[in-house]
């Protein structure tokens, strides 16, 4: 499966890296304003492609879900994607550090509510975009409102 980096051969990319990392060292090496256009748009291809590649777009699959739970630590991992979903909504994590904990081996940051994660996501501009997410069924489930 490529990933959003192959689309940048004269890249290199470290796969064990933070996304956020690693994307910071390419805008850097395309020249990209950051905060511009390109950067944005790029961003949100990144996450997209990313999130995609860790943990697929097939919302069918019981696999694909029950690899979610595990990631954002749930320790008695569901049966039945409908719950999955009910216990994936009771948990607060940031998408670009579920990206994060499946390239490092890290476990993925989880925050007390849905306004800790807010804060925490706009502190380190790790806001995944919204058009982003909505065409993923694994994400729409993860999105909280970011600008109240």
């Amino acid at each position: 499966m490529s990933t959003y980096w192959d689309s940048y051969p004269n890249f290199v990319h470290n796969p064990t890296a933070p996304v956020q990392k690693e994307f910071k060292l390419l805008v850097a090496q395309c020249g990209w304003k950051v905060g511009g256009a390109q950067y944005k748009r790029e961003w949100a291809r990144c996450g997209r492609e990313e999130f995609i590649r860790c943990f697929g777009s097939e919302e069918k699959g019981l696999g694909g879900w029950q690899g979610l739970c595990a990631t954002v630590g749930i320790e008695e991992i569901p049966n039945s994607i409908t719950q999955c979903k009910k216990v994936l909504r009771t948990v607060w994590v940031n998408i670009f550090d579920l990206v994060d904990a499946k390239s490092t081996g890290q476990p993925a940051k989880t925050h007390a509510s849905a306004d800790a994660l807010r804060k925490y996501s706009m502190k380190k501009k790790r806001i995944f975009p919204k058009k982003a997410a909505k065409g993923n069924p694994f994400l729409k489930v993860l999105l909280i409102e970011m600008f109240l």
